[in-house]
C-alpha cells in the first residue's frame, strides 16, 4: 500500500495522495493480507510455540490405526464367542431335556392316577 502511495506521489500530477485511487488497492489487499497472515500463524506456531502440525497429524493417524485394530480385535472376539455358542454341541443337552420332560410328564400322570385311585 505504501508503494502504491509513493508511486502515486511521484507519478501523479494532483496533490492529493489518498484519493479514489486507493480503492484500487482493496481487491489486492483482500487477497494478500489473509495469505500473509496464514503464513505468519504457521511460522509463529511452529517456531515460537513449538507446535508442529505434521507431527500432530502423524500422531492422530497412529491413534486412529490403534483404535481400528482394537475395535477389530473386539469385533473378532465377539464373533468368535457367537460362533462358539452357535456351534455348541447340543447332542447331550437335547436328549437330556427330552428325557427330563418325558419323566416329568410320566410323574405327573402317575400322581394324578394315584390321587384318583386313593
Amino acid at each position: 500500500m505504501y508503494a502504491f502511495q509513493i508511486f502515486e506521489v511521484v507519478i501523479s500530477e494532483d496533490f492529493f495522495v489518498d484519493s479514489e485511487n486507493v480503492l484500487w488497492l482493496l481487491p489486492f489487499c483482500m487477497v494478500v493480507i489473509p495469505f500473509v497472515y496464514f503464513i505468519r500463524v504457521k511460522l509463529y506456531d511452529k517456531y515460537v510455540h513449538g507446535i508442529d502440525l505434521e507431527a500432530m497429524d502423524a500422531e492422530l493417524q497412529y491413534y486412529r490405526e490403534k483404535e481400528k485394530q482394537s475395535n477389530h480385535f473386539v469385533k473378532e472376539k465377539q464373533e468368535a464367542e457367537v460362533q462358539e455358542e452357535a456351534e455348541k454341541d447340543l447332542s447331550n443337552e437335547l436328549p437330556n431335556n427330552m428325557l427330563h420332560k418325558m419323566f416329568n410328564n410320566l410323574k405327573h400322570s402317575m400322581q394324578s392316577f394315584l390321587d384318583m385311585i386313593l
